[in-house]
């Protein structure tokens, strides 16, 4: 009777070391990485910067008798820049190319980064010759949060013009 009851006694204890055990393994493996999610931050960051600077979008080009053609971002971006504020070289959805890049880079960051509930926020200045600069297109996610805390960004993404040199830049955050 006794040998019975120690080898339950036993097996209790093993049963009690194996699920102690698992909590600790548990507890380990569901930890957050920080520097996993910094960089996984900052590779999607960057990717997302590079897709954004190899779009190609239909536009009207006004020098051209042929009308509609595609036209990449970084042109429009350089468009955007050197026309700031007057009658652009491009028409896109009978908008000039700073108000139609504005609205376009929110729509493509919102179907993306907003589906996967990340926030951001997006710059591009152009910085003339001296110590001016100019915000050409500023962009938020929908939540207007934007990245205060932990963020990340792709780099930047300078763009050389006539008017000078445009930054654009993506911050990142959770």
């Amino acid at each position: 009777m006794k040998r019975g009851q120690m080898e339950m006694i036993g097996l209790v204890v093993i049963v009690i070391l194996i699920t102690l055990g698992m909590l600790f393994m548990a507890q380990f493996a569901l930890k957050d990485d920080p520097t996993k999610k910094i960089f996984v931050r900052k590779g999607l960051a960057y990717s997302t910067m590079g897709a954004l600077m190899k779009t190609s979008v239909a536009c009207d080009d006004r020098g051209d008798d042929f009308g509609e053609k595609f036209v990449r971002m970084t042109e429009l971006m350089k468009d955007c820049a050197e026309y700031y504020g007057e009658p652009s070289g491009y028409m896109c959805d009978n908008k000039q190319s700073c108000e139609f890049l504005q609205e376009l880079i929110g729509d493509l960051l919102t179907d993306t980064l907003g589906t996967w509930q990340k926030h951001y926020e997006f710059k591009s200045s152009l910085l003339g010759f001296g110590d001016s600069s100019e915000t050409l297109i500023e962009f938020s996610d929908e939540d207007e949060k934007g990245c205060k805390d932990e963020r990340d960004t792709s780099g930047l993404f300078p763009i050389n013009s006539d008017a000078g040199l445009i930054e654009n830049i993506l911050y990142l955050c959770d």
